[in-house]
C-alpha cells in the first residue's frame, strides 16, 4: 500500500507530465519552458526541480509520457505485422495531433527518435535481413530507410495537414510505399 505522501507525489510528477503536453499542445514555438509548465500546473517552478533534477531529465520524461500516451504499437516481428504497421502507428497518432505536430519543433524530438523510434527502427531492419537474406545489404539498407520514412510521424503528418488527405489515405500512401520497398527487396533475393 502507497503512502499518502507517495500519492501525492505520484499525482505531482503526472500534473507536472500532463501540463508539459498542455504547453507543447498550445504553443510549442515559444518552448517548452519550467516557468511555462509550472504556470500551467498551477505549482511553483522550484517545484518541477524537486520531480526532476535536471532539464535534460524533464525532457526525457515528457519523450516517455508522449510515448506512453500514443500507445505505440510493439515493433514487427513478421512481414503482415509490417505491412499493417501504417495503419496502426497512424491510428495511434490521429487521437494526439497537436502533441505530435508539436514534438517537432521542440527538444523533446531528439529524444524521441532516440528512443521508441529507433528500437522500431532497429527491429524492422533486423526483419529485413531475417527475410531477404539474400538481397544486398544495399538494397536492404535503403528499403529500410524508405520504410522508416513511412512509419514517422514527420510522414503522416505532412500527408494529413500538408497534402490534406484524411487518414484512409494517408494510411493507403503508407501501405503503398512500404509495399513497393517489400516487392523491390523480394526482386533482389
Amino acid at each position: 500500500m502507497s503512502s499518502l505522501g507517495e500519492l501525492h507525489a505520484d499525482l505531482t510528477e503526472r500534473l507536472i507530465l500532463e501540463s508539459a503536453i498542455a504547453v507543447l499542445e498550445d504553443d510549442a514555438f515559444n518552448g517548452l519552458t519550467a516557468r511555462a509548465v509550472a504556470k500551467r500546473a498551477g505549482i511553483a517552478e522550484r517545484t518541477i526541480f524537486r520531480y526532476f533534477a535536471s532539464r535534460d531529465e524533464f525532457l526525457d520524461a515528457v519523450s516517455r509520457e508522449i510515448t506512453r500516451i500514443l500507445q505505440m504499437p510493439p515493433v514487427p516481428k513478421t512481414m503482415d505485422e509490417l505491412l499493417a504497421m501504417p495503419r496502426r502507428l497512424y491510428e495511434s497518432f490521429e487521437p494526439h495531433a497537436k502533441v505530435i505536430r508539436a514534438v517537432f519543433h521542440t527538444e523533446v524530438f531528439p529524444r524521441m527518435q532516440a528512443g521508441a523510434a529507433k528500437q522500431r527502427w532497429i527491429g524492422i531492419n533486423k526483419l529485413l535481413e531475417r527475410e531477404f537474406p539474400k538481397a544486398p545489404a544495399r538494397a536492404r539498407r535503403i528499403a529500410g530507410a524508405n520504410i522508416r520514412y513511412f512509419l514517422s510521424g514527420n510522414t503522416w503528418q505532412y500527408y494529413r495537414f500538408i497534402f490534406g488527405f484524411d487518414l484512409e489515405e494517408t494510411i493507403a500512401c503508407a501501405e503503398t510505399a512500404i509495399g513497393q520497398a517489400i516487392e523491390e527487396l523480394q526482386r533482389k533475393r
